[in-house]
């Protein structure tokens, strides 16, 4: 396992910039921005990633009352492996009061390519997560490796939101992907399910983008399309601004 830290806590005395740990392997680290209670940093790949036998984790570490930006350089591309199957596990703690948003950029998996892409996220109380995830079957002209997703949100009553996901380009499933693409997934969670827009139905936007308010708090956005540049799903999302579409309870596994 290659294993990326960044680890954000409050400073040594009140008043003072919060303090970054880092640890770098196949991503690196660096520190764009510090501010009494929040820091922003930026993930940037060392080399190829990912090959065949690659197991990238990245955890993540957020104190209590303390906001962190992640920030990708660059898209992940998952290479051929030639039957060698990969990982990406992100595992993320954050503790009371505290916020993490990551927007992270496309995620390629190449024709060939066998890859798990996991995430695990703890939320203390009061903490909130705002996640984007978009995955891209093929690089331009390949219909694309296989890929399972798996997510796993809890809190200390339960689970939020725990949910698999697996496609293939070359043997496309109906009710999963069909012809498209492209998986973009904005994810916004908490605990506080009064603080929520009132919503009471599903339905999708004019752009196709689909919300769901899951059963304990949050919303899942997706788009299923063909293409990353084409998604919605940017920081002005209809969401955003609490015009999203009316959307029903959906039920934590």
């Amino acid at each position: 396992m290659r294993l990326t830290l960044v680890e954000v806590d409050r400073g040594a005395v009140p008043g003072a910039p919060v303090r970054v740990r880092t640890r770098d392997d196949l991503l690196a680290a660096r520190t764009v921005a510090r501010g009494t209670a929040h820091a922003e940093v930026a993930l940037v790949a060392t080399g190829a990633v990912l090959l065949g036998g690659d197991h990238v984790a990245v955890r993540v570490r957020v104190a209590d009352g303390c906001a962190l930006t992640l920030t990708d350089v660059g898209g992940t591309v998952a290479y051929d492996g030639e039957g060698v199957p990969c990982r990406w596990d992100v595992d993320v703690r954050l503790g009371a009061g505290s916020r993490l948003t990551w927007h992270g950029l496309p995620f390629v998996v190449s024709t060939g390519a066998d890859v798990t892409r996991s995430t695990d996220v703890a939320l203390g109380p009061g903490a909130r997560l705002t996640l984007r995830e978009t995955v891209v079957l093929g690089r331009d002209g390949e219909r694309g490796g296989r890929v399972v997703l798996r997510s796993a949100v809890h809190d200390d009553e339960g689970p939020l939101l725990v949910e698999e996901v697996a496609a293939a380009g070359d043997r496309p499933v109906p009710g999963v992907l069909g012809g498209q693409r492209v998986i973009d997934t904005l994810t916004e969670l908490h605990g506080a399910p009064e603080d929520e827009p009132e919503v009471t139905a599903v339905g999708a936007a004019p752009d196709g983008a689909v919300t769901l308010r899951l059963e304990r708090g949050g919303v899942l956005t997706r788009w299923l399309g063909a293409a990353a540049h084409l998604s919605p799903l940017h920081r002005s999302h209809p969401y955003r601004s609490g015009t999203a579409p009316t959307v029903r309870p959906l039920e934590t596994a």
